[in-house]
């Protein structure tokens, strides 16, 4: 009876075993399962630092199989060389690793930054394997960086505009910036002396306040011009300071453009230039009075020689009439010279008259070219005709034109070359070429050919005389009568100079 008790308490004993065991098995399985498929990625390595188990995550994460993981050295997929080193070191020293910042080598090529967490598995004192937790942080890593290099840039943006406002307030340059409507935003030191408006007067009032109201039209139409996004570089006008004095001024003006592309202000940069036109003016009187002075005695001079050659052609004096008309010539010559540098003054103080008439253009330049082959044998010049085509414009101006256009044909061509002047009717204007087969001219010099006493600097054409005013009073001639001239030219091939002009 006691035997058969023994039994029983053994089998429920037994069968309590069973399903403890089960229980075992079951909460294994699940532990298992937890750790397999777990969110967070974990490996183990030994003491060798071999990885010897990785769950799901952990392959997902970097992207290698598990063939590709498990057995292999945890350094090759370290892509720093010595942090697994000073990983495993430290574990083996039974230290315990919280969120060590480590950067992965995936499969792909890309990098993950990593937070590990790792202590050592022990069994009798000796290192089983390490349990280590892989938290991604690429994202916070990579926005951080974003944001370190945004603070970068905002903080050379900042050192930038620090550098811009003292370039701005040291300039020897007025800067100003202004709206749209005119309210100024910003005025440097350079301003307040110039203008003598400190920036507290200045600031939130309107820039008009500085213009004089002979040049408020002029001041509409470069406004104009700005609103439609262009750059006015060098544009001399006059400007009105505090105590009322007229300054004149050289500006170049700038639209100020925000990130969408729209214009919402605009900046001048203001250089006073009135000491350099009072020195202009004084140049342009000298030049003035000298040339009035010169002109007189010419005068006598071609009155003496006129009288010299009715009296050789009195007497039969071949020789005498061909000197003398030679030096007629030459006088007139000078005489044209002593006008281009009186045209130059009245240009300069804008006092430049002219005497428009209607007349033929053909028979205008059958007298420039008769003059001029008097003068020039060794260049034949050939034109062709232009019958009829009549222009009302200063003929004599027009006549100037000609003759320094073909002048500096004759001058720079080599002897014996032809020059050739060609009309062609185009619509209500007429264009007209002077082209010659000298030695040409530059790209670079093309571009200032026209600006007042330019020479240009060639070696080949050294010793040929000239002041640089014939080009520059031909394009402001032309301007004055609505035309431009232009330039078609290459090194050693010669040059076309050529300007269209209305017709009647």
């Amino acid at each position: 009876m006691y035997e058969t008790k023994d039994i029983q308490q053994l089998r429920d004993t037994m069968a309590q075993d069973q399903i403890r065991i089960k229980e075992l098995e079951l909460r294994n399985e699940e532990l298992t399962d937890f750790i397999e498929n777990a969110a967070v990625p974990l490996h183990w390595v030994d003491k060798h630092g071999k990885v010897i188990w990785a769950n799901q995550a952990e392959l997902d994460a970097l992207g290698y199989t598990r063939e590709e993981y498990i057995g292999a050295p945890i350094a090759t997929f370290h892509a720093d060389e010595d942090a697994i080193g000073e990983i495993l070191n430290r574990l083996t020293n039974n230290e315990t690793l919280n969120n060590y910042q480590a950067r992965l080598k995936c499969k792909d090529g890309s990098i993950k930054h990593v937070l590990i967490s790792s202590n050592v598995r022990r069994t009798d004192g000796k290192f089983v394997h390490t349990r280590c937790f892989t938290r991604d942080i690429t994202q916070i890593v990579l926005e951080q960086e974003r944001k370190n290099e945004l603070i970068r840039q905002l903080e050379e943006s900042e050192a930038r505009l620090r550098m811009a406002t003292d370039i701005v307030d040291s300039s020897f340059d007025a800067i100003i910036s202004k709206k749209l409507d005119n309210t100024i935003t910003s005025w440097n030191r350079t301003a307040e002396q110039l203008f003598g408006y400190t920036a507290e007067e200045m600031i939130g009032k309107s820039s008009l306040l500085l213009v004089p109201g002979e040049v408020m039209e002029h001041e509409k139409e470069m406004y104009a011009r700005l609103e439609r996004g262009e750059r006015i570089a060098h544009f001399e006008t006059k400007r009105k300071t505090k105590s009322n004095q007229v300054l004149d001024v050289s500006m170049t003006l700038s639209p100020i453009i925000d990130a969408t592309g729209n214009i919402i202000g605009i900046s001048k940069i203001i250089r006073d230039i009135t000491e350099r036109k009072l020195d202009e003016q004084r140049k342009n009187d000298f030049v003035a009075m000298v040339s009035h002075e010169l002109k007189t005695p010419i005068t006598s001079i071609l009155s003496y020689i006129q009288m010299l050659h009715a009296k050789a052609k009195k007497n039969g004096d071949d020789f005498g009439i061909q000197i003398l008309a030679r030096t007629e010539v030459q006088v007139k010559r000078m005489t044209q010279m002593i006008n281009d540098f009186l045209d130059i003054a009245r240009l300069e103080d804008a006092k430049i008259r002219l005497s428009k008439t209607e007349f033929e253009l053909e028979p205008l330049l059958r007298e420039v070219v008769s003059e001029m082959q008097v003068v020039y044998t060794s260049h034949p010049i050939q034109f062709d005709a232009c019958p009829g085509v009549k222009l009302y414009a200063d003929r004599g101006k027009i006549g100037q034109v000609f003759t320094n256009l073909i002048s500096n044909a004759i001058k720079y061509s080599p002897e014996g070359s032809d020059i050739l002047i060609r009309c062609e009717l185009i619509g209500e204007k007429v264009q007209v070429s002077v082209i010659d087969h000298g030695v040409g001219i530059s790209k670079e010099n093309q571009e200032k050919l026209f600006e007042r006493f330019y020479r240009v600097e060639d070696d080949r054409i050294r010793n040929i005389s000239g002041f640089g005013i014939g080009l520059y009073l031909v394009s402001e001639i032309l301007r004055y009568h609505d035309a431009t001239i232009r330039v078609k030219s290459a090194i050693d091939k010669g040059s076309a100079f050529t300007f269209s002009i209305q017709v009647l």
